[in-house]
C-alpha cells in the first residue's frame, strides 16, 4: 500500500500549494488544457438541475479561458459581482430560461458567495473531477488502503468511511481521510475510529466521532510511510476496540408487522425477533458475523445484510438504547437493554433480550423536520440508527417530564431545534457537514430476464453498472454520477413484469470495482403487493414524470412530489395486506383445529396432497357442505398458518368475463380507453413477486361462468407442469411483444362447484383435465353433533337433526331424478347462537330454508315434500 499512500500524499501536497498560494492556483488554472476546460464549461453551463451561483461562476470562468482571457482574482470578483447584482446583459449568451432563473434568484441578507470565499473551494473541481483520472485513482486507493487496514489489524465486523479531496460537502479540501469503525455504530460519527489523514503532513491514530458525548482525547501521530500507519494503529487497536465496546449504541426495533407485538413486548419487558427466512436456531454460542453467515447457509463473507439484523440484536451491549418504531415515521417508545441474548423455543419470536422501557409515549415524525431525512426509520427489524440524538431532543421537547428519566440513565439530550443547519465549511477532519444537496429520488428499471427483484431479500446489497454489456454509457449517465448515499430508489421490473417491487437506498455512489463502474444500493423494503405500471401511468400528478414520458433507459430522476404520490399508492395497496398479516394466527394444523370442517383427517390430508401435486382442484358437492370453508382450511394447512393475506377469492357468474379475470380495456374519466388488469392477473403478479410464499385463489361457483371465455389462454398456463416463465404467453391485450404472462408455481387454484343447480352447463372437458375433482358429502356424524352441542343446542335436538337429515338425504339419493348432488348440507344448521330458542330456530330453518329447497327439487311432487317435512318436524 506504500505506492497508494505515496500517490495520495503527493496529490495532497500539490493541492495544498494551490490552497495556500492563490497566485499558484490561478497560474495552474490558466495552464489547463483546452479540452479539459471545454468539458468543465459543458458541465457547469448545463444548469438543468437549477441555478447555483457557484456553478454559474465556474461556467463563466471556463468560458473566459476558452475566449482567450487570463483568469485573475479581479476577473473572478467581477464575475461574482455581476451574478450578485443580476446584470442580465452580461449573461445573454445563456439560454433564456436560465436568465429568467437568475432574475428570480432570491437575494437575502447573506452574500450568495459567503461559503465560497476560498478560491480553492471554488476551483478545486477544475483539477479534481470526473474527466481527470486523479479522482478515480484517489478514490480507489483510499478504498484499498481502508480494506488493507481492516485486514492487517484483523478487525472483524468493522467497516470504513472515506472522504477525498472533494470534502464531505463538496467544498473542496487539500487532504483526504479515512475512518475504520465498527459496523454496529452505523456511522463513523458514533464511533472511536482507526483514523488516517493523508495531507502534505500525514497523521494517523485514534479520534472520537463527532457525535460521541464527552469523548476521550484524540491521539494522532505524524507519519511518513504506510508501514508506520499499520504499526501505530496496531499499537492502539486494543484501546480503540475497548472504547467502542464501552460506548453506547443506538438501535431501532420493529415489534412485528405494523408493531403488532408492541403491547405484549412492553408488558413483558422484552424485545424479540424471529427470522423464519434464516434456517437457524439458538445463536448464543456464535461469536462473529462470519460464523452466523455460515450457520445461516450463506458464504462466510456474504455481502447480504439479512444476517446483520440478527447479529446486531445478539451483539448489542447491555445499556444500549432501543427506539421502537411503527412504520417509518412513528416512534412508540424508548428502552435500555438490560439482559444478554437468549433463545426461547416457545412462541414465534424466539430471539430475545430483556429491556427496561423508559417510556411508551409516541412521537410522530413530520417530513422535513430533520434536514436530509424523508423518513426516520428503515423498514427492517433491528438495526443501528443515526438519528438517536434528534429523537431524544424531540422527546424532551414534547415530554419535558422525561428529562429526569433520561438523565438517570445517562441519556444525553439538548434543547435544540430540529432544523439547525450548518452554513460554514468545517475544516476539522472527521467532522462532516450536513450536505447542502437535498435527498434525491430515483426510478431504476431492471430487466427481470437479467436481474429479478423477486430473487432478493430485504437487506441484500446490489450493484448496477453505469455501462451496458457493450461498454457504452447507459442512457442519462449523469444521473448515475449524481447518486449519493441516502438517496431513495423506486425498484421497477420492466417487461414483462411491469411492476414496482421494492424500495432501495443508495449506499455508495459511483465507484470502481472489478466489474467496472457501479453504484451500490440496499433493498430496504420489498413490497408484499407490487404496484403495476398501468396503475400509475394515468395519475395526474405523474403526467410530467420523466419515467412515463420516455421509459427507455435505466435510471431516472423523479421529484419529491412524484415520489410521494407513488409512495402513497404503495402504502394504500400494502396496508390491507399488513393488517391481514397482523390479524393472522401464527400456526395452523388440521389436527389441532378446534373449528375443523366435518371431514376426516385422512380425507382432508389426501386433498392437501392432491392440491400440492395438481395445483388446481375443484371441491364439488351439494349446497351447504362447506366447500368454501374447506377451501380456506386447505390453504391454511399448506401455509401452516391462518393468513388471509395470501388468499383471494372471486365468484363466477354469467356476466363475468376474460376482461374481469385477466385484463381488458376499460373507459377512463378522460373519455378514452385504458388497459386494466383483472383480479387473477394481479394476484398472479403478486405471487410472482413473492416466489417463496404460497398463494391461493378461490373461485366460488366456478361452473356458473363461461369458463372457456373467462380463462382464455389460461387453459394451458394453469397446468401444473406449465407453471414456469418459459411457458409464458402473449396475452390478448398485450401492448408489446415482451408482454408475456405465466401462472407461477406457488399459486394454487381452488374452485367450488354446486352440483345441485340444474341451470349449469357441464364443465368444459379441456378445463376439466386441468383440475382434480373432490366430492364432498353432508356429514351428520359425531363431529357435527359435538359441534352443535358446543354451540348450546340440546342433545335431544342434535340427535333429531342428525337422524332426520340422514333419512332425508337417503330419500334424495335414492330418487333417480335427483341423486347425491341434491342432498342437504350440514352448514344450514351451524349458525345457532347461544341464548336463542332452539325450537323456534329449528322451525325457521325448516320453513324458510329447507322447505323452499325441497319445493325446488320436487317441484311437481307435493307428496314427497310433505313426507320429508314430517320427517324433519319434531
Amino acid at each position: 500500500m506504500q505506492k497508494q499512500f505515496q500517490y495520495i500524499k503527493e496529490v495532497a501536497s500539490q493541492y495544498h500549494g494551490y490552497n495556500k498560494n492563490t497566485d499558484l492556483l490561478y497560474q495552474a488554472i490558466n495552464n489547463l488544457e483546452i479540452e479539459q476546460v471545454k468539458k468543465i464549461y459543458e458541465d457547469y453551463a448545463n444548469l438543468e438541475n437549477g441555478l447555483k451561483p457557484v456553478n454559474l461562476l465556474r461556467a463563466e470562468v471556463a468560458r473566459f479561458i476558452l475566449d482567450g482571457s487570463t483568469i485573475s482574482p479581479e476577473l473572478v470578483e467581477d464575475i461574482k459581482e455581476k451574478i450578485r447584482s443580476k446584470q442580465l446583459e452580461a449573461f445573454k449568451h445563456l439560454p433564456s430560461n436560465l436568465i429568467e432563473e437568475l432574475k428570480q434568484y432570491p437575494v437575502g441578507k447573506r452574500d450568495m458567495f459567503a461559503n465560497w470565499q476560498n478560491p480553492w473551494s471554488v476551483f478545486h473541481t477544475f483539477f479534481y473531477n470526473k474527466w481527470n483520472p486523479t479522482r478515480e485513482t484517489v478514490q480507489n486507493y483510499l478504498q484499498q488502503i481502508a480494506e488493507d487496514i481492516i485486514n492487517e489489524l484483523q478487525l472483524e465486523d468493522y467497516t470504513y468511511h472515506t472522504v477525498d479531496f472533494q470534502g464531505p460537502s463538496n467544498f473542496g479540501q487539500d487532504y483526504c481521510w479515512l475512518a475504520v469503525f465498527p459496523n454496529i455504530k452505523k456511522i463513523h460519527k458514533n464511533a472511536y475510529q482507526f483514523f488516517l489523514n493523508i495531507s502534505n503532513v500525514p497523521e494517523t491514530g485514534r479520534i472520537a466521532g463527532h457525535d460521541i458525548k464527552h469523548p476521550e482525547v484524540n491521539v494522532l501521530q505524524r507519519i511518513q510511510t504506510y508501514s508506520e500507519v499499520i504499526n501505530i494503529l496496531k499499537s492502539q487497536k486494543s484501546e480503540i476496540v475497548k472504547l467502542n465496546k464501552e460506548a453506547r449504541n443506538y438501535f431501532k426495533f420493529s415489534p412485528g408487522s405494523q408493531a403488532s407485538e408492541w403491547e405484549e413486548f412492553y408488558d413483558e419487558s422484552i424485545i424479540a425477533i424471529d427470522y423464519k427466512n434464516l434456517p437457524i436456531g439458538d445463536i448464543s454460542q456464535i461469536t462473529s458475523l462470519q460464523q452466523l453467515n455460515i450457520a445461516a447457509g450463506l458464504e462466510e463473507n456474504s455481502k447480504s445484510n439479512q444476517p446483520w439484523n440478527l447479529w446486531f440484536f445478539k451483539s448489542a451491549n447491555i445499556g444500549d438504547v432501543v427506539f421502537v418504531n411503527k412504520g417509518i415515521n412513528t416512534c412508540l417508545g424508548i428502552g435500555v437493554i438490560d439482559g444478554e441474548y437468549y433463545y426461547s423455543p416457545v412462541g414465534e419470536y424466539k430471539h430475545r433480550r430483556r429491556i427496561n422501557w423508559l417510556t411508551n409515549k409516541v412521537y410522530q415524525y413530520k417530513t422535513g423536520s430533520l434536514k436530509g431525512y424523508k423518513s426516520l426509520f428503515r423498514p427492517d427489524t433491528f438495526s443501528p440508527t443515526k438519528i438517536w440524538s434528534f429523537l431524544l431532543d424531540e422527546y424532551i421537547r414534547l415530554y419535558p417530564e422525561l428529562g429526569e428519566i433520561f438523565i438517570e440513565h445517562n441519556l444525553v439530550f439538548e434543547s435544540t431545534q430540529a432544523n439547525n443547519t450548518v452554513n460554514e465549511p468545517n475544516q476539522e477532519f472527521g467532522e462532516e457537514l450536513e450536505n447542502e444537496e437535498p435527498l434525491n429520488f430515483w426510478w431504476l428499471n431492471s430487466n427481470p430476464k437479467i436481474w429479478s427483484i423477486s430473487n432478493h431479500s430485504e437487506g441484500d446489497k446490489q450493484t448496477y453498472t453505469t455501462h451496458n454489456q457493450k461498454g457504452n454509457k447507459r442512457r442519462i449517465y449523469k444521473y448515475f454520477e449524481q447518486t449519493k448515499p441516502g438517496d431513495l430508489i423506486i425498484g421497477y421490473e420492466s417487461s414483462p413484469t411491469k411492476q414496482i417491487k421494492a424500495i432501495y437506498e443508495v449506499t455508495r455512489g459511483i465507484h470502481n470495482t472489478s466489474l467496472g463502474e457501479e453504484i451500490e444500493f440496499e433493498l430496504v423494503e420489498k413490497l408484499e403487493v407490487p404496484v403495476s405500471w398501468n396503475e400509475l401511468k394515468n395519475i395526474n400528478g405523474l403526467q410530467e414524470c420523466e419515467v412515463f414520458n420516455n421509459n427507455q433507459g435505466s435510471l431516472f430522476r423523479i421529484t419529491e412530489e412524484e415520489y410521494d404520490i407513488i409512495r402513497e399508492i404503495i402504502d394504500n395497496k400494502n396496508i390491507i395486506s399488513e393488517l391481514q398479516h397482523k390479524e393472522a394466527n401464527n400456526k395452523y394444523s388440521f389436527k389441532d383445529d378446534s373449528d375443523k370442517p366435518f371431514i376426516t383427517e385422512k380425507d382432508f390430508l389426501k386433498t392437501v396432497s392432491l392440491l400440492k401435486r395438481k395445483k388446481n382442484i375443484i371441491l364439488q358437492g351439494p349446497p351447504g357442505v362447506g366447500k368454501t370453508f374447506i377451501a380456506r382450511k386447505l390453504a391454511y394447512e399448506i401455509m401452516k398458518e391462518v393468513n388471509n393475506a395470501h388468499i383471494d377469492m372471486v365468484q363466477f357468474h354469467q356476466s363475468f368475463s376474460y376482461e374481469d379475470f385477466i385484463q381488458g380495456l376499460r373507459p377512463t374519466q378522460k373519455g378514452t380507453f385504458d388497459l386494466k388488469e383483472g383480479i387473477f392477473f394481479t394476484f398472479c403478479k403478486r405471487a410472482q413477486a413473492n416466489p417463496d410464499k404460497p398463494f391461493f385463489f378461490i373461485i366460488d361457483e366456478i361452473n356458473r361462468g363461461n369458463l372457456s371465455k373467462i380463462f382464455g389462454e389460461l387453459m394451458m398456463l394453469i397446468e401444473a407442469d406449465k407453471r414456469d416463465p418459459k411457458y409464458a404467453l402473449k396475452l390478448t391485450y398485450a401492448e408489446d411483444e415482451e408482454d408475456r404472462f405465466y401462472v407461477p408455481d406457488n399459486l394454487y387454484i381452488i374452485g367450488t362447484m354446486n352440483t345441485a343447480d340444474r341451470s349449469l352447463a357441464i364443465v368444459d372437458y379441456a378445463l376439466r383435465r386441468r383440475f382434480a375433482f373432490i366430492g364432498l358429502q353432508p356429514d351428520y356424524g359425531a363431529n357435527f353433533q359435538e359441534f352443535l352441542i358446543s354451540k348450546g343446542l340440546s342433545k335431544e335436538l342434535v340427535e333429531h337433526i342428525s337422524i332426520s337429515l340422514t333419512k332425508v338425504n337417503d330419500k334424495i339419493r335414492s330418487d333417480q331424478n335427483l341423486g347425491e348432488g341434491f342432498q342437504i348440507g350440514h352448514s344450514y344448521f351451524c349458525g345457532f347462537k347461544s341464548g336463542e330458542n332452539e325450537m323456534e330456530w329449528w322451525q325457521e330453518i325448516i320453513d324458510f330454508e329447507i322447505q323452499p329447497l325441497l319445493e325446488e327439487i320436487w317441484f311437481d311432487e307435493a307428496d314427497s315434500i310433505s313426507e320429508t317435512i314430517r320427517i324433519l318436524e319434531r
